[in-house]
């Protein structure tokens, strides 16, 4: 039926211009052509293109179901399939900014928390100073609070790794889980200082986060390990510094 193949095409064709759309969005935002912001409001038109593909390709699937016919089978199946991905992608990013406490600066010591120092030159001109945010105001839940308690509130989990044994060798004991962690770029280390700070960047629109960690004794035969992850752009990390600090966690704890 004519009808099964326009819906077909239809579902293709979205798919396409919305991946299109949403890849300009994306390496436009990464090379520097316009800044985070931007590259959400060039997003917007391809979820709702990419929502048109879903519509098609569900029309001519349940079509299909229905009058058991195939007609542009393979452009329907790879247009709803296509544009699903497509919308799912952003539209689950917006619920976990819906979800996610409006903060971007996680540290597992929300007292002293790990400084930034050889990463200080490439945050230079970064929307998000290098100081930790833990006493700055943000409303969540629906009242004012501290970072540190949001984080504390959203991410109860997240707390120092502390070990019975020397600091030097948890020192580079954290140093080679860093360099395992995948897509990390470490800048610095030093043993004396007991310090790593390195830097990753998101696949999508190339959003940098830089972490610091930092061993320290704790008691008389025990270390201390902290860590803090703290994005350069936006206000609302949807959860990834807390993922950041988690998988490395999770890393040294050989789980």
């Amino acid at each position: 039926m004519r009808s099964q193949h326009v819906a077909a095409v239809t579902s293709l064709g979205c798919f396409i211009v919305s991946a299109a759309i949403g890849l300009i969005a994306s390496n436009g935002t990464r090379n520097g052509w316009w800044n985070y912001e931007t590259g959400l409001k060039i997003l917007g038109p391809a979820v709702a293109i990419a929502l048109a593909g879903s519509l098609s390709g569900g029309v001519w699937a349940a079509r299909a179901l229905r009058l058991n016919d195939s007609t542009g089978m393979r452009f329907g199946a790879i247009g709803l399939a296509g544009s699903l991905l497509v919308a799912f992608i952003p539209l689950n990013q917006l619920r976990l900014y819906l979800v996610s406490p409006p903060i971007h600066d996680i540290s597992t010591d929300v007292e002293f928390a790990p400084q930034f120092h050889a990463l200080l030159p490439l945050r230079a001109g970064a929307q998000n100073g290098p100081e930790y945010d833990g006493t700055k105001l943000v409303e969540y839940g629906g009242r004012k609070t501290h970072v540190a308690a949001a984080q504390h509130k959203a991410y109860p989990d997240i707390r120092a790794d502390g070990v019975l044994e020397k600091p030097a060798k948890l020192f580079w004991h954290a140093f080679e889980t860093a360099k395992r962690m995948s897509g990390w770029n470490i800048v610095a280390f030093s043993e004396e200082d007991g310090t790593i700070e390195a830097s990753t960047t998101s696949f999508w629109f190339g959003l940098t986060c830089d972490i610091a960690i930092r061993v320290k004794p704790a008691g008389k035969i025990g270390a201390r390990l902290d860590i803090r992850s703290k994005s350069r752009t936006g206000q609302n990390d949807m959860g990834m510094n807390a993922a950041i600090v988690r998988d490395y966690i999770r890393a040294v704890q050989g789980k």
